[in-house]
């Protein structure tokens, strides 16, 4: 189900990417700007903006650490965050033909976070010995970034572009939860727990001018979160506690659908065009 949901979103913004670049054309030419010489000189002064921005997120953790690991013998076996939707806001300016600049900050929602691993101490005497834990909790999180981007040139409204963004990532972690079946455990995080990292993020898209106004890009974000700690957990028994799970290097792939609103001057910044 959680997939049908995925595929169908990602769906949608391809398709909705289509038409917008379908459309650009004939808009294109309405407006005067049916080839790379029609295009006309940028307004003189900075162009400031709204952004909107939907897509989906891929997190991938690097790794997981508990301190049981230094006991040795143990083995993960798989570690996984799932993909969810995004949601942000922000506002620009387009600083030259050639650069934009613009702070966001998005809600990148709800998101399940699953590992497993085993260990192995022979001659296995014991449930201390060997056994496996399966681990489960939501990650919630916000991210703040400063962005800069380097327009490569236009062509009948279509604008590629690159760049870079640096600001601070905070993943709240929550119903931390730690299953052994084979020793008949379970420990269940204290309470939730907020990290707060620097972040950083490159991107990559193309944008369509769509009205003088009004521009849709789609883009590519890699992202660098850091990593979090899901804070102290107690068995269900009261039997001990342990100092929980660290979650490294986490990082996200993400696919943005973004729509610009010009404040002021009703025709775009184009950066200047290749012959």
């Amino acid at each position: 189900m959680r997939t049908s949901r995925v595929c169908g979103l990602l769906g949608a913004i391809v398709s909705a990417a289509f038409l917008s670049v379908s459309f650009v054309p004939a808009q294109a030419a309405d407006l005067g700007y049916g080839s790379v010489k029609d295009i006309p000189p940028p307004p003189s002064g900075r162009a400031w903006y709204l952004k909107g921005t939907i897509g989906m997120k891929n997190p991938e953790p690097g790794s997981i650490w508990s301190e049981s690991f230094n006991d040795g013998g143990f083995t993960v076996h798989h570690h996984d965050i799932k993909s969810t939707a995004l949601y942000g806001l922000g506002i620009g300016v387009e600083h030259s033909r050639w650069l934009r600049f613009d702070i966001t900050g998005e809600y990148r929602g709800k998101q399940l976070f699953v590992a497993q691993d085993s260990y192995y101490r022979p001659p296995c005497g014991g449930p201390g010995d060997c056994g496996s834990n399966e681990y489960t909790a939501d990650l919630e999180s916000w991210l703040g970034l400063f962005n800069a981007y380097v327009d490569l040139g236009t062509w009948r409204g279509v604008t590629p572009y690159v760049g870079g963004g640096i600001g601070i990532g905070s993943i709240t972690v929550m119903g931390y939860k730690d299953v052994n079946v084979p020793a008949g455990s379970v420990y269940y995080g204290d309470k939730d727990k907020t990290t707060t990292n620097f972040a950083w993020a490159l991107y990559a898209g193309l944008a369509f001018d769509v009205t003088p106004q009004f521009t849709v890009d789609l883009a590519y974000r890699y992202t660098d979160l850091g990593d979090v700690k899901t804070g102290s957990a107690t068995a269900y028994d009261l039997s001990g506690t342990h100092s929980g799970l660290e979650i490294r290097d986490i990082v996200s792939h993400d696919l943005l659908l973004s729509a610009r609103y010009r404040l002021d001057h009703p025709a775009p910044m184009y950066p200047v065009a290749f012959k």
